[in-house]
């Protein structure tokens, strides 16, 4: 038995349904196209009386449990490409069926997904990226909440081709968590995040500032300890403090290549800082790369304004659909500790 949780790609309806197909499972990847999609009948969390399919709206899986019955052996899978014709989830984990889990086991496989779920991969990048120089990304906060799959939907829609097509309108879904880590002393702008990748090992990755802007690096680490040494040689600081822990769950595409050849990874963020309240949903926009070489003699300012541009037609594209957003600077960490800040003042 196959148990599918999914979204729709409504902007207003973020709620999540479920249905149980027969599909044979075998092997690390699922695929579920269309049809077969649309075939099925969806119920809320708690059962009862299939919900109705609305006409025009399309179900988005997040993740899918197999449950083998003869064996016990429960196999997980979380969503990683969403494409005009299917959906692609991978293997993330396995175990055994609770023995608890027969009565409910909707209720046990969502508490499964919530507490396991990971796709963490690089993102495709065609073209060339200069590996010097400052970061050039702007974020657009949306200050209602919304639905992430909808919002990435509208914009793979919507954002207006002008150069050479980047790639195929793929979606890719990526769900990471991280530990944060900031230097002493009250600025925020600079931080570290520690990644676990799938294979045991991390990325330790470090945000410094240089001359008022910020410099990214990403580097690999065998082990969380290697991990927290490289971001703190970075940020110059041997102890760092240990500020929380990041979930992120993204969909990302890259824009439309510009006349210039430039594109940029457009991302529909939804995050937590655990232990502050909260959820943080942002558009980001950060430089990709070329399909020239023009990022090796590109200035700064020419790669901004790259940025800028997609920024501005991303927003044109929630106020043509009726999504309020803010334009601002602040980044995810800025944001929790800000937040955390006004309520010990209360």
């Amino acid at each position: 038995m196959l148990l599918v949780a999914a979204t729709t790609d409504s902007p207003t309806d973020p709620g999540l349904a479920y249905a149980h197909l027969s599909n044979p499972v075998s092997g690390p990847a699922l695929v579920l196209d269309g049809p077969t999609l649309r075939r099925q009948r969806w119920h809320g969390p708690n059962g009862g009386r299939p919900k109705e399919a609305v006409p025009g709206v399309f179900l988005v899986p997040l993740w899918a449990c197999h449950a083998d019955e003869s064996t016990g052996e429960a196999v997980f899978f979380v969503t990683v490409e969403w494409r005009p014709d299917a959906i692609v989830l991978a293997a993330f984990h396995r175990t055994t069926v609770s023995a608890d889990a027969s009565a409910d086991l909707t209720a046990w496989a969502c508490r499964i997904a919530d507490e396991r779920a990971a796709a963490n991969f690089p993102l495709p990048r065609p073209g060339h990226r200069s590996g010097q120089g400052p970061e050039a990304e702007e974020k657009i906060t949306l200050t209602v909440p919304a639905n992430p799959a909808a919002v990435a939907r509208l914009l793979r829609d919507h954002l207006p081709p002008t150069g050479v097509p980047v790639s195929g309108p793929t979606i890719h879904r990526r769900i990471l968590r991280s530990d944060i880590y900031l230097p002493p002393g009250t600025g925020r702008r600079e931080y570290a995040a520690l990644t676990p990748r799938s294979d045991g090992t991390w990325w330790a990755k470090a945000k410094v500032l240089k001359d008022g802007q910020l410099h990214k690096t990403i580097r690999p680490a065998a082990t969380h300890d290697e991990a927290l040494a490289q971001v703190a040689e970075v940020l110059g600081h041997p102890r760092l403090i240990h500020a929380g822990l990041l979930q992120r769950a993204t969909w990302d595409l890259p824009s439309p290549a510009d006349t210039d050849g430039h594109w940029s990874t457009v991302t529909v963020d939804t995050t937590t800082l655990a232990p502050h309240p909260g959820t943080l949903q942002q558009v980001e926009i950060e430089y990709g790369a070329c399909f020239t070489a023009a990022p090796v003699t590109a200035t700064a300012s020419q790669i901004r304004q790259s940025v800028a541009q997609t920024a501005d037609t991303v927003a044109a594209v929630l106020t043509a659909h009726h999504i309020p957003h803010a334009r601002n600077g602040q980044s995810k960490i800025e944001h929790f500790l800000a937040a955390g800040d006004a309520d010990a003042r209360r």
